[in-house]
């Protein structure tokens, strides 16, 4: 195999060889399995609801030619970037009739996709075993620097200035728009 390209390009024809890339219809979810019980979820609370990476460091924002505003991550240093992690909580309930045990996946989403980067991203996953009608509260430690970056042609990770969703199972929560700022 000669061609290692990952990403399409509608130019020449060549389809992409990701699922990171890739337009399409999904078969399955990344994650689905089959269970013989329901689960519910809810976000309890996103903390803290801002981030501003802008007033955290001096690292200066560089804008492309799309008019993309990009911090790097590291021009904002590692205390910075600890300084910007923030938690989200999440109610988990085994709504159906039997015990059960569930990998609970949290993702961050861009509502559309630039210049390569990823269009959802898996932030972290713990698994719950609960009873039939019991609740579990799970806390997830959202790194901007770690989850909310990718790598640019350079290959600097760069986070992109721009609302995002967090997503579990069907459950949306928007950040970075009016409900949860995400500043630079």
């Amino acid at each position: 195999m000669i061609d290692m390209r990952m990403r399409p390009d509608p130019k020449t024809g060549y389809p992409d060889r990701t699922y990171r890339f890739h337009k399409g219809p999904k078969v399955y979810e990344f994650g689905y399995g089959l269970s013989y019980t329901t689960y519910s979820y809810e976000f309890s609370s996103v903390t803290p609801n801002t981030v501003q990476l802008n007033q955290l460091s001096n690292a200066k924002t560089i804008e492309d030619s799309d008019s993309i505003h990009y911090t790097s991550v590291d021009e904002m240093g590692s205390d910075n970037c600890e300084k910007a992690k923030f938690s989200a909580h999440i109610s988990v309930k085994n709504s159906g009739e039997m015990d059960g045990k569930h990998p609970v996946l949290l993702f961050v989403k861009q509502d559309k996709a630039q210049n390569g980067s990823p269009v959802k991203q898996l932030v972290g996953f713990q698994t719950v075993s609960e009873k039939a009608g019991e609740n579990s509260r799970l806390v997830f430690e959202i790194s901007p620097c770690e989850h909310l970056s990718s790598a640019n042609e350079e290959g600097l990770m760069m986070i992109e200035e721009r609302s995002r969703y967090l997503v579990v199972g069907d459950f949306v929560v928007l950040f970075g728009g009016y409900n949860y700022m995400f500043l630079f």
